[in-house]
């Protein structure tokens, strides 16, 4: 099974530190996970997973900076963990993937927050805080989350049809 973390065009170092640590490896291990993939943005300084841990626990790890298709990992994954980035929330749920989505704190406009929150209640995603994520993981949660409602494109035509008439 693949994971796929993501933290979009820029950095988040303390979701790149959470998926860094031997619990969160660990946690992802029990679940039968046996593939990481990281893509970690400007945070590759914070990116320092332990040298033995992942191989004793049969995880391989790929990660890069930024891919311009990350729909390949999206499409393989069997659970995403991203940042409260609309477009990489809504790929992931329009893909059908358990998501568990990790809001940055640090960034001055909490929309990302309140739309990721949002979703979580709706039984969507699960929304947990960086020093949380291994437990969340470790729960299985995510394997339990509502599938995301695909939009009727003929809403929109009907829409448009009645304005323009």
């Amino acid at each position: 099974m693949l994971a796929y973390v993501t933290v979009g065009s820029t950095g988040f170092d303390q979701l790149i530190g959470a998926i860094s640590t031997p619990a969160f490896l660990r946690a992802l291990s029990s679940r039968g996970f046996r593939r990481l993939v990281v893509q970690y943005g400007s945070s590759s300084k914070s990116f320092n997973p332990p040298s033995r841990v992942p191989e004793t626990l049969g995880l391989s790890i790929e990660h890069f900076d930024y891919t311009r298709w990350p729909q390949q990992y999206v499409d393989n994954a069997d659970l995403i963990i991203s940042h409260a980035g609309t477009g990489s929330i809504l790929e992931a749920l329009h893909a059908g993937k358990p998501t568990i989505v990790v809001p940055n704190h640090d960034l001055m406009d909490a929309h990302q927050a309140e739309i990721a929150e949002e979703l979580a209640h709706g039984g969507y995603l699960l929304v947990t805080e960086a020093e949380l994520l291994h437990r969340v993981v470790e729960e299985g949660g995510f394997a339990g989350l509502a599938p995301y409602p695909h939009a009727d494109p003929r809403l929109i035509g009907e829409i448009l049809d009645e304005e323009t008439i």
